[in-house]
């Protein structure tokens, strides 16, 4: 169902939200003053002259102070700020998110996509008809195992990405299995495949460094700021390595895919990077640049297809491969003769 007024210009949702809050406040008759506003919503009094005059410049509110009582007020107590107009299609996708949203579980972004949902329902007409229970026989998901980030850690990462903020965070490393307190600078925050990553330059190494939100047990602000390092590129950082494993030299990977695998490899974008080439019999070819430290993940990457594909190059990448395959076939044909000999 639709609005009968459609937003007179754009405005961003978190204003919106602002706009809706400062209403709702001024409708209570308490003649709220500026300084009352801009504690509600946690903005500067400036910002709320901004509103005021949007207010009464887009959505013609009727918006009056009162010298006497030394707040403002509608001169019509039945003015309502316009409901957005959506459309049954934009409709359907709204409540098909939140239908996915409940099924994935209680991981922290899922909380907090849970609550960005919530704040877009108080903008929904007042009468929406949609089958809710269509949707739910339409749509089903299955999320891959991720380890969890909590909410907090999340939001501090965001914010010292967005504000150039250094930290002091405890983290436990499984490559040595200690926890150790460091500083860093925080350039990103990633998610990769259900994971979110801080992407920092770590000033013990002095190298950038991909640390998982999930394994960050405490962090601190340090009160400090820094500015990227020169050439930053995070488009060209992610660009390089396989998922989140990168570092060492450049390398080049080749992979062949046999007729079979290549029917799916043709639908699939692996890397980046990616170059895909027919080279007969229905096979397929795939090339993209990596790095040293990435090929033990390409290589657990390329397990998962058995038979069907086979590493080309660099040769380390096959040597790799090579070992890994033979010991687990020691592995099975152990398994098999403890079978036998029961």
């Amino acid at each position: 169902m639709t609005a009968k007024k459609r937003l007179p210009a754009r405005i961003h949702i978190h204003a919106l939200h602002h706009l809706v809050k400062i209403c709702a406040e001024i409708q209570r008759g308490r003649y709220p003053k500026k300084r009352d506003l801009a504690r509600l919503v946690e903005r500067d009094e400036r910002t709320i002259q901004r509103y005021l005059e949007r207010l009464r410049d887009d959505f013609d509110a009727p918006i009056e102070f009162d010298r006497e009582r030394r707040g403002f007020y509608f001169t019509d107590p039945a003015w309502r700020l316009p409901e957005i107009t959506l459309t049954e299609g934009e409709l359907i996708s709204f409540f098909a998110a939140e239908r996915i949203l409940r099924r994935l579980g209680e991981t922290a972004e899922v909380r907090l996509a849970r609550a960005a949902v919530r704040k877009l329902a108080a903008f929904l007409p007042r009468e929406v008809v949609v089958d809710v229970g269509a949707i739910e026989e339409a749509i089903s998901i299955a999320p891959d195992p991720a380890l969890d980030s909590a909410p907090e850690v999340l939001r501090q990462l965001t914010r010292a990405a967005a504000h150039r903020q250094t930290l002091r965070i405890e983290y436990h490393s499984l490559h040595s299995g200690e926890r150790a307190e460091r500083e860093v600078d925080v350039l990103l925050v990633h998610n990769h495949l259900g994971e979110w990553y801080a992407v920092c330059h770590d000033h013990r190494s002095k190298e950038r460094r991909d640390f998982h939100a999930g394994r960050i047990l405490n962090l601190w602000r340090t009160g400090r700021a820094f500015e990227p390092p020169a050439g930053w590129d995070a488009e060209e950082y992610l660009k390089r390595g396989f998922g989140m494993f990168r570092g060492g030299k450049d390398v080049v990977v080749e992979v062949e895919f046999d007729a079979y695998q290549a029917r799916y490899a043709r639908e699939r974008k692996y890397h980046e990077t990616q170059k895909s080439e027919e080279i007969g019999e229905g096979r397929l070819r795939v090339t993209f640049e990596s790095s040293e430290a990435a090929l033990e993940q390409v290589a657990r990457w390329l397990m998962s297809f058995g038979e069907h594909a086979i590493a080309i190059g660099p040769l380390e990448l096959k040597e790799m491969m090579r070992e890994k395959l033979k010991r687990a076939a020691a592995v099975y044909e152990r398994t098999k003769n403890e079978a036998d000999d029961e």
